[in-house]
């Protein structure tokens, strides 16, 4: 019978070895490897960790620069538009935070990781965010106030001292809220936020104190009494675990009258950049000199500046956002000026280091007044 006829192949198959056959070996097949496979598993749920479990950290990233002449509303007086803008610099915080942007974070250095409990301080996040918008309120009334007051007009009256915080192990815990306001401390009228820090520095730990308050909102006041702990950083000195902050009454009939909208920006550090806007739009010329200049830094009723938070992330939101001049708390100048790029960064201490910068590069700064006439 011919090879190719079926009977033989049927004859070939039963009688050829079997490492003869086509694709058959005298080799042993792979072995079976369980710990790559463990492997593979291990790496899928680390990645599925890291995706959607939250470690407790925020993550400060470049936010915008926004202008504030817009924001800026003169209900009453002349106002002056310029070319030049004074602006105000954010940071977006990002409170939901996975292993990944952990992870980014740690890798880009426009990124800033800071752990949880240093940003809430024991409140919850809407908490929290209600603090940074009472820190803005309080903020946009100071920068009111300090702007006309160097224009020689004082357009409010301290009432009391309220309490933007009360840190929750504290001696005030359960005693004051802040919806109360000192107005005095053991028969002692205290009307600013000083007045209430020198009383306390006035008393030593372990000291039975008096505090007369009312609400906010005014009403009938109560006395409140407990006991003073030491501070952790002077055990000398008396300690109430409380941020206080000056209630301001507005006073009528001023010659110019400022509202400021920020819309729902909270946090202090627009203070400075607030005091200038309102400066350059209620006197006659350029503040900034022509120039589009970014601010940032508190301001206190004297006019100090303070230091703020995210430094790296505002210097690159001022710098990717054209900025030709950046103002920054003097402290933090040495690293705005690393994140700069070509940017002008000048650092200042007070509200009148910020007017002899802005004059250096331009800006008429000097015997600032309102319109008379």
């Amino acid at each position: 019978m011919p090879v190719g006829s079926m009977a033989g192949l049927v004859f070939m198959d039963k009688n050829l070895p079997a490492g003869d056959l086509p694709g058959s070996s005298d080799q042993p097949g792979p072995p079976s490897h369980p710990l790559r496979a463990i492997m593979v598993l291990l790496i899928v749920a680390a990645a599925l960790l890291a995706t959607f479990v939250r470690v407790p950290y925020f993550v400060f990233r470049p936010g915008s620069v926004q202008p504030l002449s817009g924001k800026v509303i003169v209900t009453t007086g002349e106002r002056f538009n310029a070319t030049g803008e004074i602006h105000f610099t954010t940071v977006r915080q990002d409170a939901t935070v996975n292993g990944w942007e952990w992870l980014e974070a740690r890798i880009k250095p426009s990124l800033t990781l800071v752990e949880e409990d240093r940003i809430l301080d024991g409140r919850s996040l809407a908490e929290n965010r209600s603090f940074n918008m009472q820190l803005m309120r309080v903020s946009k009334s100071t920068a009111v106030a300090v702007a006309l007051r160097h224009l020689g007009i004082d357009p409010f009256r301290p009432t009391g001292v309220g309490l933007a915080h009360i840190e929750a192990d504290g001696p005030s815990a359960g005693k004051l809220t802040i919806n109360d306001v000192i107005l005095s401390v053991d028969g002692t009228s205290v009307l600013e936020a000083g007045d209430l820090v020198n009383a306390i520095r006035e008393r030593t730990p372990g000291e039975m104190v008096d505090f007369e308050v009312e609400p906010v909102e005014g009403g009938e006041s109560r006395v409140v009494s407990f006991t003073l702990q030491s501070r952790s950083d002077d055990p000398t000195i008396g300690y109430m675990g409380v941020m206080p902050q000056t209630r301001w009454e507005d006073i009528e009939d001023l010659p110019i009258d400022v509202r400021v909208n920020t819309g729902n920006v909270g946090g202090n550090s627009a203070g400075l950049a607030l005091t200038l806007s309102i400066l350059d739009l209620i006197t006659p010329g350029e503040l900034t000199g022509g120039l589009q200049v970014a601010t940032t830094g508190t301001i206190d009723p004297t006019g100090m500046v303070g230091p703020i938070g995210g430094i790296v992330q505002k210097v690159v939101a001022a710098r990717d956002g054209g900025m030709d001049l950046f103002l920054v708390p003097t402290q933090e100048a040495s690293e705005a000026r690393r994140h700069a790029g070509s940017m002008t960064v000048e650092g200042v201490a007070t509200l009148e280091d910020a007017l002899e910068a802005l004059a250096r590069h331009g800006g008429r700064t000097r015997d600032l007044r309102l319109p008379t006439g």
